[in-house]
């Protein structure tokens, strides 16, 4: 949408470029990415354009922004929030599809210290290697239902790190 009247179209522009910054370094402090950021800046003055005569009538134009840039920011996180919960709530480990062979130097750099060596050995086994729990349980001279235990915490510790 297009703000029609000069002066409203000249009130934007000025506070844009008197703004901008402000409105950013705020945004970024909140939300720890300035492309977040970013985007919360520009739906904000976005929103100013469409409710300009809003905006104008509050008195505090530069109050206005401050404000929805704070509802942006706050729609933003709980839209990132709602999207976490439903993803770490719906998506287990057996569940992610197999997109081709992992990167098994970057899996141990990623992953390293998340677990005992050897309890990520048997991880890498099952989930990166595909082998089964009894291949798993022979190569690590354990039964099948300790290799299935094992795996099982080791995915759980995984998932409370990544929820941190």
């Amino acid at each position: 949408m297009s703000v029609e009247r000069p002066e409203d179209k000249e009130l934007l522009d000025g506070l844009y470029h008197e703004l901008f910054r402000k409105l950013f370094a705020y945004a970024k402090a909140l939300l720890h990415s300035d492309d977040l950021a970013e985007e919360a800046v520009q739906d904000t003055f976005k929103i100013a354009c469409e409710k300009i005569n809003k905006m104008t009538g509050s008195g505090n134009p530069a109050g206005w922004l401050v404000t929805t840039l704070k509802n942006v920011i706050r729609d933003m996180q709980k839209s990132r929030q709602s999207l976490y919960y439903y993803m770490a709530h719906t998506v287990s480990f057996d569940d992610i599809p197999d997109i081709g062979k992992p990167d098994e130097e970057n899996v141990d750099m990623l992953y390293h210290g998340l677990a005992s060596e050897e309890d990520f050995a048997l991880l890498k086994c099952i989930v990166l290697k595909k082998y089964s729990y009894l291949e798993a349980a022979q190569q690590f001279g354990i039964s099948v239902e300790a290799c299935k235990k094992r795996v099982q915490r080791i995915k759980k510790r995984l998932r409370e790190n990544f929820e941190k």
